[in-house]
């Protein structure tokens, strides 16, 4: 599999985002499941992770992947439930600034000709720019334009946050309602590897 290099910025924290179904019934779903690299400078990272996933409903791990490693990230699932075609992405939850326009109300004394207070009071109405934050998501990477790969492998060259995304759209999706498959909640696993990036070149 060909090696993917991403240029990563920032810091963080993991979580996963679990179905109704028994977390206990998946705990180590991806332990006994998913596969191994061949390669064996790979190690496990504490970091995997398995939960309940329900059919449709997205799923969420958040991770921190560390400059100066390369990672293997692979999906092991119960496709009897969950369906052949998961979708796997790779994504970054960023704050972007953006500048809008508001409108400001303000209370000032009526003067007369000769510049005195009437005692009479009026609203004034101007605009202005204020800068807000917003949450954007960025893809770094998506199985759907990977003819639905279920792993990936990539190199980081700075410490960053990420979110692992997984999908199911269930066993014979195409056959059944959205109905009948909504409450489908199956075992999924994330298995994350990592090793030191390999020195390349003189």
């Amino acid at each position: 599999m060909s090696r993917t290099t991403f240029h990563f910025v920032a810091p963080l924290v993991a979580l996963l985002a679990v179905g109704s179904l028994s977390a206990q019934t998946c705990v180590d779903y991806h332990k006994f499941n998913c596969q191994r690299s061949g390669d064996k400078r790979f190690s496990i990272n504490g970091q995997s992770k398995s939960a309940a996933v329900q059919v449709g409903q997205a799923t969420e791990l958040n991770i921190i992947v560390y400059r100066g490693q390369d990672y293997r990230i692979s999906l092991c699932s119960d496709s009897k439930i969950l369906g052949e075609n998961i979708g796997l992405r790779l994504v970054e939850k960023v704050r972007e600034p953006r500048d809008v326009e508001e409108t400001v109300t303000t209370v000032e004394a009526v003067l007369d000709s000769e510049g005195n207070p009437t005692g009479a009071t009026k609203e004034v109405r101007s605009k202005r720019t204020k800068r807000v934050y917003e949450e954007v998501t960025k893809v770094i990477w998506d199985n759907t334009e990977h003819e639905m790969a279920l792993e990936v492998e990539f190199s980081c060259t700075a410490t960053k946050r990420i979110a692992i995304e997984v999908i199911a759209p269930g066993a014979d999706a195409s056959k059944q309602k959205r109905s009948d498959r909504q409450y489908d909640i199956g075992c999924a696993g994330i298995l994350i590897e990592h090793m030191p990036t390999p020195g390349l070149g003189f």
